[in-house]
């Protein structure tokens, strides 16, 4: 499970300046990024374009570059295999339409604002994870991934992700879909599903969620008719920055130090070392 999760939450980014567009046409993207320095800056803005709505406020996308920012510093110190980062590159690039791809200027300004700015955990960089809705709380991220290395992802409250239209989400399966018997085994301290006993087999809450396309692994189980409802509260894993109630806070006048206070109570924002 742990693998799955981190896999997800790994950061993703874009990079393509225009003096290299012959290379890349001649060479390919590959080639035109290995011959060049990484510059983090230059390449932000693409990141968090792929990460956030750009209609959020300017103070949550801001949060959003400096998770972006600590993400990937820490895989470049954690020495991620360039040819690994490259194809993800290639991969997003391909989702977000081609290599053509030019972020709003409102990521540009996020990342220009909060220029170098990293979060820490006791003076190391850490996984910096995110969501876009919670189920009224975060989850822990020890009891989560199943090691003490994440207790510093705290669960926080963020009770004003209920006011999202998309909070609540409901998924119907024919019963034929579905095992004969299926009943939620157990939930952690904020509500997601961890486990299920399906035909007396136990499954992973998360992987379950994953593999049947759930909102969210926060969910309840009822049989309606012919069908069995799954009701999910939030999106996304619930591991650390909500950023619907991250932009909650950001509406009603707070900073994205605000922000990333609220979610990551035991890390500290720093300029990048």
């Amino acid at each position: 499970m742990k693998e799955k999760i981190l896999a997800h939450l790994s950061g993703v980014f874009l990079f393509l300046m225009f003096p290299y567009v012959i290379t890349i046409l001649i060479n390919g993207l590959d080639a035109a990024l290995l011959n060049r320095p990484l510059n983090v800056e230059d390449c932000l803005a693409g990141i968090v374009a792929l990460q956030i709505p750009a209609d959020y406020e300017l103070e949550t996308i801001k949060s959003q570059a400096i998770i972006a920012r600590t993400n990937l510093y820490r895989r470049i110190r954690e020495e991620d295999d360039l040819p690994d980062i490259l194809a993800e590159i290639r991969e997003n690039l391909q989702k977000s339409g081609g290599y053509w791809f030019f972020p709003d200027e409102v990521y540009e300004e996020a990342v220009r604002q909060t220029e170098g700015k990293v979060l820490y955990y006791q003076g190391e960089l850490k996984l910096v994870p995110y969501h876009e809705i919670s189920g009224g709380k975060t989850r822990d991220g020890a009891e989560v991934l199943h090691d003490g290395e994440y207790s510093y992802l705290k669960a926080v409250d963020s009770s004003a992700d209920q006011k999202s239209p998309d909070y609540l989400n409901s998924t119907y399966f024919s019963l034929q879909q579905m095992p004969k018997e299926l009943e939620i085994g157990r939930r952690d301290s904020s509500g997601y599903v961890t486990s299920l006993l399906a035909d007396g087999n136990t499954l992973e809450g998360e992987a379950f969620r994953q593999g049947m396309g759930l909102a969210s692994s926060n969910f309840t189980i009822q049989k309606v008719g012919e069908e069995y409802r799954l009701l999910c509260k939030g999106r996304g894993h619930g591991l650390g920055l909500s950023q619907y109630g991250g932009n909650e806070i950001a509406r009603a006048g707070g900073t994205y130090e605000e922000i990333l206070s609220a979610y990551f109570p035991a890390m500290e924002i720093d300029e990048i070392l």
